[in-house]
């Protein structure tokens, strides 16, 4: 019997997988979507980072990688933004007196 007549196997007798069966774990799709927020509204993206971790935690999927960076970006950024307007108000009040 010829390797063609087989579904699993192409034209050249090459073993055929579909990407359901090459890929081990599913991404959590919360992950990318904490870290694109850590960046745009950073508090966003940390909380939502640290739900997702949890969840991630809960039922074993993909994204940790991604959800880690969206709660480091996010408590970054929130930081940095207070820091900012900490300062630019103090810089504000000591000019105006």
């Amino acid at each position: 019997m010829c390797g063609a007549s087989d579904p699993r196997t192409d034209q050249n007798g090459t073993l055929m997988t579909d990407a359901a069966s090459t890929s081990t774990t599913l991404t959590n799709r919360l992950a990318p979507v904490a870290l694109i927020l850590a960046v745009l509204v950073p508090i966003a993206g940390a909380v939502l980072g640290h739900i997702t971790l949890r969840q991630i935690a809960q039922t074993g999927e993909g994204g940790r990688p991604l959800a880690v960076a969206a709660v480091i970006i996010g408590w970054i950024g929130t930081v940095a933004w207070f820091v900012f307007w900490g300062v630019f108000l103090t810089t504000l009040g000591a000019l105006g007196a």
